[in-house]
């Protein structure tokens, strides 16, 4: 294994927690912002999933487009000094975009045209990938500015993960797709007129289009491609530096899991999609994992040797010495060493499930980390302190 997570959390510049809906994404990529600012980083963690669980997580009303600074004094309670500090925010599609239009459009009437466009209000709140592409704009921007040493990005469940990176790929392929040529060179040729050169069969269907969506939609649509042209180029050259980031080697990606069978399923899948897409993996995270008392494998039974009865019989001789001859102690004591055997059970399973995840993660020289279960729901601080904890053992820290 050629780094420790504790090293990516102190090197790294974008860590991305990738996953399956469910399995505490969110918890583990604020864990290791949490971690990165104990080690005196300035973190910033990002989400794209509109749920507000970070912000639960992290014990902040709310969150928004722009990083919010977590109050030193709580962050000094749970460790964090040295010039370390944590903020968080949560991703705003449509200001994201339109910050671009800002950057890139060629003159303040173009920008003004764009931004009143109806075709362009549509798209901004409603196209597939747009999401995507904007979190990867936001992860961008935040890279090159010095306001961060590291930026841990929680992305949406897996099925939209490998979207989050092809996004900018997308984009490109849109604006060169035939579609948009076929609108876009009669409108530069003649303005607002240029659609009535369109082949007729086209000419109708746009009109169709018009009716049905009760807009105007021809002209809106004329008037977008114009003005969307002068930036095009911009675009372009963003998403390919946008690209160029997340897969370079100052980018590392976690995979999370949870110990169910659809999850490690999901996982596995997934993790092989990333490897062949050259994505930067380098660890998987077996999250919520139920774990034995202690550290290592339960035992098959309890007790693990002797006589089960016996066993019984001393737990219930307790019990009755503690709450009187009332009390139904043997009752109580055989189904407190069932329940035991049953949790027991419940983490060999979780151990067996994820053994073919873990080992094709080693098999890989990645690394592969368990969090165990915890009591409750992380929805503060103090909880999320527990799983980094689980992330970064003491012996781990510097």
């Amino acid at each position: 294994m050629s780094e420790t997570l504790a090293e990516l959390a102190r090197t790294r510049r974008v860590v991305t927690c990738v996953g399956a809906g469910g399995v505490g994404k969110t918890t583990v990529a604020a864990a290791v912002a949490l971690e990165a600012a104990r080690r005196g980083r300035r973190a910033v963690v990002i989400t794209i999933d509109p749920a507000r669980r970070l912000a639960d997580a992290l014990g902040v009303a709310e969150l928004d487009n722009e990083p919010r600074a977590l109050p030193a004094e709580r962050l000094a309670a749970l460790g964090v000094d040295g010039g370390g500090s944590l903020s968080a925010m949560m991703l705003d599609m449509k200001r994201t975009l339109d910050d671009l239009v800002h950057r890139f459009a060629p003159d303040a009437e173009s920008r003004e045209r764009i931004l009143a466009n109806s075709i362009y209000q549509h798209v901004s709140d409603t196209l597939a990938g747009t999401a995507e592409y904007s979190a990867m704009e936001k992860v961008y921007e935040l890279a090159e500015r010095a306001d961060f040493d590291l930026i841990v990005v929680d992305t949406p469940p897996s099925q939209h993960a490998i979207d989050f990176l092809d996004a900018p790929q997308r984009l490109i392929e849109f604006l060169d797709s035939r579609i948009v040529q076929l609108l876009v060179h009669p409108a530069f040729a003649a303005g607002r007129f240029g659609f009535r050169i369109f082949q007729r069969g086209a000419h109708r269907m746009l009109q169709l289009i018009e009716r049905v969506s009760g807009v105007g939609f021809l002209e809106d649509l004329s008037d977008f491609l114009l003005a969307f042209e002068g930036m095009s180029e911009g675009f372009r050259d963003r998403a390919r530096r946008v690209r160029a980031l997340l897969l370079g080697s100052d980018c590392a990606f976690l995979l999370v899991s949870g110990p169910g069978h659809r999850s490690v399923e999901d996982a596995i899948r997934f993790l092989e999609r990333l490897q062949e897409g050259g994505v930067p993996v380098e660890g998987v995270v077996m999250n919520r994992m139920r774990a034995w008392p202690g550290g290592g494998e339960p035992p098959e039974r309890i007790p693990a040797d002797g006589d089960r009865d016996a066993a019984v019989r001393i737990l219930a001789g307790a019990l009755a010495a503690a709450d009187g001859e009332g009390f139904p102690a043997e009752h109580a004591a055989r189904a407190a060493l069932d329940a035991v055997d049953r949790y027991a059970s419940s983490v060999r399973r979780d151990l067996e499930v994820t053994k073919p995840l873990v080992e094709q993660a080693l098999a890989a020289d990645f690394i592969a980390q368990r969090v165990p279960e915890l009591p409750g729901d992380v929805h503060d601080l103090e909880g999320l302190s527990l799983v980094a904890a689980a992330l970064f053992p003491e012996d781990e820290r510097a």
